[in-house]
């Protein structure tokens, strides 16, 4: 089977959910027999020079990326607004991308035309003129949705009232963009019961976050206990749950264990908390190595009130047996039990109580992470999720051909 996969950024390096979800299941595809065509954007704010993906990555994906400028520009974000555009999706639209698409598909023949999120459907108009090839969409989230849940938590009304803005336009073109396609593949259920929610008539089909589990061998217990944060940084739900909960939680933690850490790391770290004093907080900014800085500490946090999906660094945590701290939000999706694999917090009061009852008692902590690693292995493995997948890429090829025949028939 033949794939072109576009992207909206370049998979590497491997240090956000993002990225990791698209090169996991590029390479589980390759190693389940299909050829994989890349061509991703290369963004200002995710440039990687071409030179650093690894060798045998860009030789198997024959990758192409094409330079773009997706920065939020305050003059077109207004007139996006007043013209009632969502700019959440026009500012990813480039003629370079576009004619790279289309100089491709003039050149060869796909099976499947795999978009890899929203922002890439801009582009299906002109794949349609160039390929008679499914286009599925990997729904990454449901995009408006997280706009939605910003707007939520936004305490000053200015603002609010312009993330609601940007939710509804963003619903309102979400809502027409998933009908264009031919297939969807999400990673939960609660998104694909969302799309349904939006009116959404395309199959729809659940396929979890899957990860190589060999890349990912538990190590031993640290021997300080310590919490931790790893995320991008220059996302605002991470940015908004961080903020609530150095405000509303942390001191009431290092009170009760002032010998424990809360360590933070991400790209693209807020200015004000590079200097930040705050005791018992350490702030990383971005590191080289996320698994290492995973291994090293005790605890996930993870604060979230907003967003969609599901959070792959939580799997990535669970993989690694850490027991994980989370909101309700921060698990939705994820194939899990309160108690068992995971920890649930939504107030300040309850992730206090978790970690507390974490440090005070060891064999509860441990059979969390255990249990953790148990449901990774049972749900999450890249093998078995990408066979599934190419047999539902395989049901696509076969209604497009049969529609084909019926309406050459008529």
């Amino acid at each position: 089977m033949k794939i072109l996969q576009l992207c909206n950024k370049l998979p590497f390096p491997e240090k956000d959910g993002g990225a990791i979800a698209i090169s996991t299941l590029t390479q589980g595809l390759i190693s389940s027999g299909c050829e994989v065509k890349m061509v991703a954007m290369n963004t200002k704010k995710h440039f990687t020079p071409i030179s650093n993906v690894p060798v045998k990555f860009r030789e198997e994906t024959r990758l192409e990326a094409v330079p773009m400028d997706t920065r939020v520009k305050a003059r077109k974000a207004l007139l996006s607004l007043l013209a009632k555009k969502s700019y959440n999706v026009s500012r990813f639209y480039s003629h370079d991308f576009k004619n790279k698409i289309v100089s491709i598909l003039k050149e060869e023949t796909f099976d499947i035309i795999l978009l890899e999120g929203l922002y890439l459907t801009p582009y299906i108009a002109y794949i349609r003129r160039f390929s008679k090839a499914p286009v599925v969409l990997r729904a990454h989230n449901v995009e408006w949705l997280i706009w939605h849940r910003l707007a939520k938590e936004e305490r000053f009304r200015l603002k609010r009232t312009y993330l609601n803005k940007l939710a509804k336009q963003l619903k309102e073109y979400e809502s027409q963009a998933v009908n264009l396609c031919d297939g969807i593949m999400v990673f939960t259920e609660t998104d694909k019961m969302k799309l349904a929610e939006m009116g959404c008539k395309t199959p729809v089909e659940v396929f979890p976050f899957g990860i190589n589990l060999n890349n990912y061998l538990p190590a031993p217990a640290p021997q300080t206990p310590s919490l931790f944060f790893i995320g991008a940084l220059d996302w605002m739900p991470n940015v908004q749950g961080m903020e609530w909960f150095l405000k509303h939680a942390w001191n009431q933690i290092h009170t009760a264990f002032p010998g424990v850490t809360f360590h933070i790391a991400g790209r693209n770290m807020p200015g004000k908390w590079k200097n930040a004093s705050i005791p018992g907080v350490v702030f990383h900014g971005q590191v080289e190595d996320a698994m290492e800085f995973m291994k090293t500490h005790s605890l996930m946090i993870v604060p979230l009130f907003a967003g969609s999906g599901i959070r792959i660094k939580i799997i990535e945590g669970m993989a690694l047996q850490k027991p994980v701290i989370s909101t309700g939000i921060g698990l939705e999706g994820i194939i899990c039990v309160n108690g068992n694999d995971v920890i649930r917090a939504d107030t300040y009061h309850e992730f206090f109580d978790a970690v507390k009852k974490c440090f005070d008692e060891e064999e509860y902590m441990n059979r969390i992470g255990h249990n953790a690693r148990k449901t990774v292995e049972e749900h999450y493995n890249i093998g078995s999720i990408s066979g599934d997948m190419i047999r539902f890429f395989s049901a696509m090829i076969d209604s497009k051909q049969t529609q084909a025949k019926a309406a050459a028939a008529e």
